[in-house]
């Protein structure tokens, strides 16, 4: 029997070591006359700061912007949460996680569910004057299918008529997008495709008179571009500097009106100090999930509302199965059973959140409710495991070996999210009681994702993964997304190809019955349940908090800026 008051005991204890080490390397920046920003935010509480504009709105985020402000090309949510802002979609999902027009006024299918058919609103306008059409639509769609797009969007063009052949070059246009007048979009599909109304319709339409005029080839390296965006939402750019912040300001002929709120800031902040900035209002509004329950009380005596609900991020460790070693199932399988997810969720997030046992919203009609192995903590077991996989200890050091050589892999993880960079730590030494040496390898995000997604270049990684209100695993997990060739990013990151998850995604992607496809979803969720190529570890709880005087604020698990032209902030 396993010692469960021993391993929260262990969890809690590096939880506390994480706490200090911050403490202490403020203290010893304070010595050497750097600034010590715990001081800071002790003079901002203070009210030594000046009067607040409550015509801007400052969103605090942990992590800056990568300045990839293209919907198609962004991979971070920093960069999305500003595309979501600076461009604008067909349709949107509202408060309610229902699908409404935006800048379609209505939208027809057929009832074999093979064409739609856009009708786009009168006088839509891009932020430098040129009207949206039919054809930015279409341009927009067929950006998608280029040859040459290594973003992870692909597959919600690949249902539509006509994809292969011009995705191969042999034809100049996407014959399934049509557009008889400049207010039609009609896209036919070859095989029906079910989550249309959300990858394509709420899908940032970008503006075609900027983008042809540069090679495809280098949209992803056309700096000008990517960091002084022209889109047609709410909120045009004003001003971005990596690391600090982005300035938008109010679109004054959005087709929603113009935002109330004239400026809306995106504020680069230490999450040492967000509850400070909170607190005295130098911050209005900020995703704080990794809040401590002190902390959370704190704030709800400060003139600050905190918003709990369910998450569409997973958190997970990623397996590199182009490794042979790690294409052994019961290796994987081991793994899983050696990590106690149940006291991280209650002793890392403070109970805030839930494990998971396959990679989709727990929340959502598709996850499997049942059937699913749930890899409860048990070292013998991932021990057995390892051994049936060939790997014991025979030389007495503490690690298995095979063949004369210790199990010993690096863990890649992304630095600036402190409960993510806390269970890199917690993992490494649960492996290590059931024998793996795990060597934790700390990087940046953005050269994570260079060496991760682009080079696979890796061991085990630790990310997360935001799903969407439809669920379509293809992006992730199709054997098609998967890339070997090094400079190619490929976003099946783990090189997961299997026969029967790309059956079933595909038949996903075509049953119009919910319940059909609610069936197939969760089968799909038992297989990778089984074959582990992700261990998804939990997820945990989304917690927002803001200034009691934000009016019109209405989050939920997969909508943050619905009705974002109405906010208002009052005193």
């Amino acid at each position: 029997m396993q010692n469960k008051s021993l391993k929260k005991i262990l969890v809690m204890l590096l939880v506390f070591s994480f706490v200090l080490a911050p403490l202490s390397a403020c203290k010893k920046k304070d010595k050497q006359g750097e600034t010590n920003q715990n001081a800071d935010s002790t003079e901002a509480v203070a009210g030594k700061t000046e009067e607040k504009n409550m015509d801007e709105l400052v969103y605090g985020i942990t992590s800056s912007p990568e300045g990839n402000f293209n919907p198609l090309f962004s991979n971070t949510q920093y960069d999305g949460n500003v595309n979501g802002l600076i461009y604008d979609s067909l349709l949107q999902l509202n408060s309610k996680i229902e699908i409404e027009p935006a800048m379609a006024e209505k939208y027809e299918m057929t009832e074999d569910g093979k064409k739609i058919t856009f009708t786009l609103r009168d006088g839509l306008k891009f932020h430098d004057g040129e009207p949206v059409t039919s054809a930015d639509v279409k341009f927009t769609l067929e950006a998608l299918a280029n040859k040459d797009y290594e973003g992870d969007l692909a597959s919600y063009v690949g249902s539509i008529s006509g994809f292969e052949a011009f995705n191969k070059g042999e034809a100049e246009e996407l014959s399934g997008v049509k557009t008889p007048d400049e207010k039609t979009v009609e896209i036919t599909f070859d095989v029906p495709y079910s989550p249309v109304l959300i990858n394509i319709g709420t899908l940032g339409i970008i503006p075609k008179h900027i983008w042809e005029k540069i090679d495809f080839a280098d949209w992803s390296k056309s700096e000008k571009e990517l960091t002084n965006p022209i889109g047609s939402g709410p909120y045009k750019m004003e001003e971005f500097k990596q690391g600090e912040f982005v300035k938008l300001t109010a679109n004054e002929d959005y087709y929603g009106g113009a935002p109330k709120l004239n400026k809306f800031t995106f504020k680069v902040v230490n999450e040492d100090t967000v509850t400070a900035e909170l607190i005295n209002g130098t911050v209005d509004l900020a995703d704080v999930s990794g809040i401590k329950t002190d902390d959370e009380e704190k704030l709800k005596g400060e003139n600050v509302t905190v918003n709990r609900y369910p998450n569409s991020k997973i958190q997970y460790m990623g397996f590199n199965l182009r490794k042979d070693e790690l294409q052994d199932v019961k290796l994987r399988q081991a793994f899983a059973y050696a990590i106690d997810r149940a006291s991280i969720v209650e002793g890392l997030l403070e109970g805030n959140g839930e494990v998971i046992n396959t990679p989709m919203v727990p929340t959502l009609w598709s996850y499997p409710k049942e059937g699913l192995e749930e890899y409860k903590y048990d070292v013998e077991k991932a021990k057995t495991l390892l051994k049936e996989a060939g790997y014991e200890d025979t030389d007495n050091s503490g690690f298995v070996d095979k063949d004369g050589k210790d199990l010993e892999l690096t863990l890649t993880v992304p630095t600036g999210d402190q409960i993510r960079e806390q269970t890199g730590t917690i993992l490494q030494n649960f492996l290590k009681e059931a024998g793996v040496k795990i060597n934790l390898e700390p990087m940046e995000f953005k050269a994570v994702m260079d060496k991760v997604v682009g080079n696979h270049d890796f061991d085990l990684y630790l990310m997360g993964n935001t799903l969407d209100a439809d669920p379509d695993p293809t992006p992730n997990w199709r054997s098609t997304q998967a890339s070997d060739e090094p400079g190619v990013y490929g976003w099946n990151i783990a090189a997961f190809r299997n026969e029967e998850a790309d059956k079933l995604m595909d038949l996903n992607r075509q049953q119009t019955n919910l319940d059909e496809r609610a069936a197939t979803l969760k089968e799909f969720g038992k297989l990778l349940n089984k074959e582990l190529p992700w261990i998804p570890l939990y997820a945990s709880d989304i917690v927002k908090a803001y200034n009691h005087g934000l009016k019109n604020y209405e989050p939920n698990t997969f909508v943050d800026f619905y009705n974002v032209q109405n906010w208002e902030l009052e005193k």
